[in-house]
């Protein structure tokens, strides 16, 4: 069963991605995100956090910023859905 803060995680973390990616995990899951989306999750992370250092050599405080906050909501989802998963 599912922790009550997880529905806050996926609303954080679809508030912070793309429409494209959005989308795509609609496609994968419909309306809830379940340990289908894991890769999906993992790739973005791993595509965020190699932005970050580009991000800030460039001086875009702001973008870095929300880069941050969604390498943090991925971090934090991707755990739950392997724990999930594991359970």
């Amino acid at each position: 069963m599912r922790q009550p803060p997880f529905d806050y995680l996926i609303e954080q973390y679809l508030g912070l991605e793309s429409l494209e990616v959005t989308e795509e995990l609609l496609d994968l899951c419909g309306a809830s995100i379940d340990a289908r989306a894991l890769p999906l999750l993992q790739q973005r992370l791993h595509k965020e956090e190699a932005a970050l250092p580009q991000l800030e050599a460039r001086g875009y405080v702001r973008l870095r910023e929300k880069g941050e906050q969604l390498v943090a909501s991925l971090r934090s989802l991707i755990a739950v859905l392997e724990q999930e998963e594991n359970a």
